[in-house]
């Protein structure tokens, strides 16, 4: 149980994780370096290409930074709460930078003009790295989402204002209507490549290592990678530009795909955890037999059952003889190991799958038997009472015989119409008060196999 909580807990990074995630870098890096040489080579315009990217982009960050602000909340950590942020950014860009570029939805632009969606893709870009910085180097701090939320739409606001509106004062960062970033500009995607080179600095760097900044490290190299491929591939519709377009997709389908792994781990240790905890609620912490409160419960079930089916239900009622005089000769310690002795020969005298052996309380027990009359009951207990004398459990303190010894009440019944479940088990413990009373190590039945009805039966010595 202890494994499973810590599972849940803290989910470390595996070998495998780190194997897979470092395969992904370098195959990044290979193609990376395959298409450079041919990044710009122009290929055909794909008309909606640019609006299916965005609003693929859109669904997957907007669910990513779900995941991301529910796992901060839960956790209460500023950290997570701040990488969503960085996805919501992201979420948030899109609708400006699709409703900019031309052919999205419709021939023209429904806001700006051709240069808007190049400013807006640099904010994308300088945004998310500078916010992935912010994830990668806060500490403990106060949880603050809604403001995060407020903060990153103005910000988007404000951005695309000045992509949109105020752009006639930005530089002229598209040459000749379709070549990126010519002559004095070039310093701009110099620092948008820069920034997200050190964002994966910050981000490889963090101190406490986990599956999401393993995968979060994996996003800001194909981040890098796409800034590369779309500044070197110059112009729109160039087979660098389409590369990266699907590198930036791939960057938050990383993480969201390893987010999603995580909940199916987590969901499969709280599985695992809630067996254990279930299998510890139903059984008797000493002797692994099924505890009081189960044995309620499935007698219960077995009396409806019988009383359904017309078959005859059994119960035995079981008491160590003189268990409080075992306990002063050997002590409490040796006592507990009587006990789960005890509970073995139950275990083995049982052989069908709905028999139920129980620790009643102390050192008391019972045996549930479904569909068993009086005769198979007793055949229970005998097998019961011989093995254990067998086995010759030391008891100087038990006599004439000083070995451990049990005393059986032995009740079974067909349920009637208006039985209750409460006269067997009160015939039951009625049988095993008089095996005690008369001189104990024996069973007495106190029931047969006739239907219970509100007539008391008396009881028989065997």
């Amino acid at each position: 149980m202890n494994n499973d909580i810590n599972l849940i807990a803290a989910d470390g990074i595996s070998r495998r994780q780190t194997a897979f995630a470092w395969t992904i870098i370098a195959l990044l890096l290979l193609l990376l370096v395959i298409i450079t040489p041919y990044a710009q080579l122009p290929l055909t315009p794909i008309p909606g290409y640019i609006g299916a990217f965005g609003v693929a982009m859109f669904v997957v960050n907007i669910i990513l930074a779900s995941l991301l602000f529910s796992k901060g909340i839960i956790e209460n950590s500023a950290r997570t709460v701040h990488l969503g942020t960085a996805y919501f950014f992201v979420t948030a860009i899109f609708v400006p930078l699709i409703a900019s570029f031309p052919g999205s939805f419709m021939p023209g632009s429904l806001i700006g003009n051709s240069v808007s969606p190049v400013w807006i893709w640099c904010y994308w870009h300088v945004g998310f790295a500078v916010l992935v910085i912010r994830y990668a180097t806060s500490g403990k701090r106060a949880i603050r989402i809604r403001a995060s939320i407020a903060f990153t739409l103005a910000t988007v606001i404000l951005l695309t204002m000045s992509a949109t509106v105020w752009q006639r004062w930005m530089p002229d960062i598209l040459q000749n209507g379709s070549s990126f970033f010519e002559d004095n500009t070039f310093l701009i995607p110099v620092t948008v490549l820069g920034v997200n080179l050190l964002a994966l600095i910050c981000v490889a760097r963090m101190e406490k290592q986990e599956p999401e900044q393993l995968w979060i490290t994996v996003a800001m190299v194909a981040a890098c990678i796409d800034v590369w491929l779309t500044v070197y591939g110059n112009t729109r519709f160039s087979l660098g530009w389409y590369f990266a377009k699907l590198t930036s997709l791939f960057t938050s389908l990383t993480v969201l795909i390893s987010q999603l792994y995580g909940i199916t781990r987590l969901y499969n240790s709280i599985a695992s955890a809630n067996k254990v905890l279930l299998t510890l609620a139903n059984q008797d912490g000493l002797t692994s037999l099924t505890n009081r409160r189960c044995f309620d419960e499935i007698l219960e079930i077995e009396w409806n059952r019988a009383r359904r089916d017309k078959r005859s239900l059994g119960l035995l009622m079981i008491d160590v003889d003189f268990f409080k005089k075992y306990n002063d000769e050997y002590g409490h310690l040796q006592g507990d190991d009587c006990l789960r002795r005890v509970a073995e020969h139950l275990i083995g005298v049982i052989k069908r799958p709905g028999d139920v052996a129980a620790r009643y309380g102390g050192e008391e027990f019972a045996i549930i038997l479904p569909n068993t009359d009086a005769a198979g009951a007793i055949q229970v207990a005998e097998r019961l009472q011989r093995n254990l004398r067998t086995s010759a459990i030391t008891h100087r303190r038990n006599q004439p015989l000083p070995i451990v010894t049990l005393s059986i009440g032995i009740a079974c019944a067909t349920p009637g119409g208006d039985a209750l479940l409460e006269q067997l088990s009160a015939r039951a413990d009625s049988a095993l008060y008089a095996a005690k009373n008369n001189g104990r190590n024996q069973y007495r039945v106190a029931l047969t196999t006739q239907s219970i009805n509100s007539d008391h039966l008396p009881l028989s010595a065997i």
